[in-house]
């Protein structure tokens, strides 16, 4: 084995050690951002805190069914629409074009439809059109 000497004549290597970030920003990769993309899951928008049963009591049957058709339809737009943004900017992006979520659900359903672009044939908008998301009256300003 050889020795090292601890002589100033030995002529060592200097070694610097140095720490990198990431090479690429977190929004910089279209490929990196694809496979985040199916890793994470869709979180959808829920359609309340409560269960349906007590969001809709003293509805009538034919009101209630009509309003739970509208709530499905506005969640699923919603999501269609938080899907076609990237991901970390999607709240931000659906704010800027739309408002936040609970402002659009905040609306009366005829205006959330008109909002959204959903088509109004779909459902009995007589019996809901007054109405909000979670089944009370809305006044219009």
């Amino acid at each position: 084995m050889k020795k090292i000497s601890d002589s100033p004549v030995t002529a060592r290597q200097k070694v610097s050690v140095t720490e990198r970030n990431v090479l690429l920003s977190h929004g910089q990769s279209k490929k990196l951002a694809d496979i985040r993309k199916r890793l994470q899951p869709d979180l959808p928008v829920e359609a309340g805190l409560l269960p349906d049963k007590q969001l809709l009591t003293g509805l009538k049957t034919e009101v209630a069914t009509e309003l739970d058709k509208a709530r499905k339809l506005i969640d699923d737009r919603i999501n269609e629409i938080m899907r076609s943004f990237p991901e970390g900017k999607k709240s931000r992006l659906f704010g800027f074009r739309f408002g936040s979520v609970d402002a659009v659900k905040a609306m009366s359903i005829k205006a959330a439809f008109k909002t959204l672009n959903i088509d109004d044939h779909l459902v009995k908008m007589k019996l809901v059109a007054k109405m909000d998301f979670h089944g009370k009256e809305v006044k219009e300003r």
